[in-house]
């Protein structure tokens, strides 16, 4: 895998997000984004894109609506760059595969319902976190990440911060289910 540099990253980056508040955003998340582990996320597939690609997007969205409502943009940005960012794939990829097939451990286990994906990914993600960023943990994003899947997982989110990154999760994840079943429909067809 081609790991990317600061410099990269910003230039690729900023041809996708045309915004004057990208670079105060890349600056914000710059750490987590050149870290070799969460540049792994690329080949960990989120329904219609990539982890990498989601958690941009999520990370992105949350900095622009704590602008809008009077929030901390820095626990937006690494909250919403962090909240997937759990240790083991959800679905097949076969770059992940060729990669590190150890990141597919997940999908030969069979867990009780409960305990699928979308009811842990959260607590995982927490956990992942504070493994690789230990020194950027704080409450607020902690929180964030943990909570960002309610109603899914029941314990409500405890911040603005938590709550704003559980509504941009939703715009994109509710964006992606539409065009999933968009081509699902043109496929029957």
């Amino acid at each position: 895998m081609n790991f990317l540099s600061s410099d990269e990253l910003r230039s690729e980056l900023k041809t996708v997000i045309d915004d004057p508040s990208f670079d105060e955003w890349f600056d914000i998340v710059n750490p987590f984004l050149i870290h070799d582990e969460f540049q792994k996320r690329r080949l960990f597939k989120h329904h219609t894109a990539s982890v990498w690609d989601h958690s941009i997007e999520v990370s992105f969205k949350a900095f622009k609506l704590a602008y809008k409502l009077n929030a901390d943009r820095r626990v937006c940005a690494i909250a919403g760059l962090m909240h997937d960012f759990y240790p083991y794939a959800w679905q097949y990829s076969k770059e992940l595969e060729e990669y590190d097939e150890s990141y597919l451990e997940r999908l030969s286990r069979k867990e009780p319902f409960f305990k699928n994906h979308g009811f842990t990914h959260a607590k995982e993600a927490r956990k992942n976190f504070e493994k690789y960023f230990s020194e950027y943990s704080d409450k607020k994003i902690l929180n964030a990440i943990q909570r960002h899947m309610f109603p899914l997982n029941i314990t409500p989110p405890k911040y603005k911060e938590s709550w704003i990154i559980t509504i941009a999760d939703k715009q994109s994840s509710i964006r992606d289910t539409f065009y999933i079943i968009s081509a699902l429909l043109k496929k029957g067809n």
